[in-house]
């Protein structure tokens, strides 16, 4: 005996948007944000395992705006508009990458060719300096052709894994000598 049509097809729907929702998300990527409770580590990866504490990036105040120039002779103001960061524990040690995109305006006094912006990428390990790298980033300016976006990632960040929550990330402009060693001896285990 077969099935009455009318019935066959009422079945038969519901199994097929079941099968369609199984193959079909759109769950939108979220945010890396650091859990409460005590840091573990989650399934390894390429290129280590992703902690589940990476502290958040924060800017001191004054940095993260650079002009050169004032008034009639001003040549530019670059500011850092966004961050982000990733970390991973590899061999015992925390890497990190931080990266910062900002934006340079020209002022009256732009002449068209290349800007080396100073950037500063410092962590303060339970109050110790546990890295700190001045880097350059390059960008090339018009001044007919108004405001140009910049991306900074500084890739080389290796640090003893910390002992908790410790890590205090910043970035900014730094105009000031750089920094000579990317460790200190008080940063080492």
């Amino acid at each position: 005996m077969s099935p009455k049509p009318g019935k066959l097809r009422f079945t038969a729907l519901p199994l097929l948007a079941l099968g369609l929702s199984a193959c079909n998300t759109t769950t939108a990527p979220q945010p890396i944000q650091p859990p409460s409770g005590t840091p573990a580590q989650q399934p390894m990866t390429a290129s280590g395992t992703i902690p589940d504490y990476c502290p958040q990036v924060s800017l001191r105040e004054g940095t993260a705006t650079l002009r050169k120039g004032e008034g009639e002779a001003l040549q530019y103001v670059a500011s850092i508009t966004s961050n982000s960061r990733s970390c991973r524990v590899r061999d015992g040690e925390f890497y990190m990458e931080v990266g910062i995109t900002g934006r340079i305006v020209p002022g009256p006094a732009a002449k068209a060719g290349n800007v080396t912006l100073p950037v500063r990428v410092a962590i303060v390990n339970a109050g110790s300096v546990a890295y700190s790298e001045l880097g350059q980033q390059g960008v090339r300016i018009d001044p007919a052709g108004g405001p140009v976006d910049f991306t900074y990632v500084d890739r080389n960040i290796r640090i003893p894994l910390p002992q908790g929550r410790t890590l205090t990330v910043y970035v900014g402009f730094d105009e000031g000598a750089p920094a000579t060693a990317k460790r200190t001896a008080s940063a080492r285990p």
